[in-house]
């Protein structure tokens, strides 16, 4: 299993970095759930996709979050677990991306496409 998981991890990384997208920070660990909530929970952050577009992300201490795009809004709720933050939505259903916490910068990777979003706290 571990093996499974070593290579999904290893074709991901591969996909983001042959697609010229922003990587984690080797040097980057892998936060604690609890790290990853106190460091989230009722705050707001703004990022930009590598395709240009915004978004704002509030995830309130209630577990519920929204995200505001120019064009559309998603919400539901959040939970964190080592490494990741996990969302359940009408848009994504449930859901799970690895994060990273660099500074005061929440790097979140999207499942989408493994690209690794900056999302700046505000």
């Amino acid at each position: 299993m571990k093996t499974i998981l070593a290579s999904l991890t290893l074709a991901l990384c591969s996909s983001a970095w042959a697609q010229g997208l922003p990587a984690f920070p080797p040097d980057a660990p892998v936060p604690k759930a609890a790290e990853i909530t106190e460091f989230i929970k009722d705050k707001k952050f703004v990022g930009t996709r590598q395709d240009g577009i915004s978004a704002q992300f509030n995830f309130r201490s209630d577990g519920k979050f929204d995200v505001i795009f120019p064009q559309a809004k998603e919400f539901g709720t959040w939970r964190t677990e080592d490494g990741s933050l996990c969302v359940d939505d009408p848009v994504n259903g449930k859901t799970c991306n690895q994060v990273r916490i660099v500074g005061e910068n929440l790097l979140y990777r999207r499942n989408r496409n493994g690209e690794v979003v900056t999302l700046k706290a505000q």
